[in-house]
């Protein structure tokens, strides 16, 4: 158990690694679109954890969700708003007499 524990605390400790330069975090913002086209479901759901802590979908019109500390540190919350507003339907299910 003692051995566990030990582990466990090495792994909760931070790794440290080397800043990205801006450009280097310009080109990841960039290469999001793609990199979700070819993941699968599982990473998807692997990004979105990655950058988003909070996420609340209001209907097919509006999300709002809350960045987690990595995103922004890579300057993601200065080129993503709040709050967003969607003015074009983006799919959805069903027959649609419910909307």
């Amino acid at each position: 158990m003692a051995r566990l524990d030990v582990e466990e605390g090495l792994a909760r400790e931070p790794v440290d690694s080397p800043r990205l330069t801006p450009h280097e975090i310009v080109d990841y913002l960039r290469s999001l679109p793609s990199l979700w086209a070819k993941a699968g479901p599982a990473g998807r759901q692997a990004l979105v954890v990655a950058i988003l802590a909070r996420l609340d979908v209001l209907g097919f019109q509006r999300l709002e969700y809350e960045l987690t500390p990595d995103a922004i540190d890579l300057g993601s919350n200065a080129s993503l708003p709040p709050i967003l507003e969607l003015h074009s339907q983006i799919g959805e299910f069903g027959r649609g007499e419910r909307i």
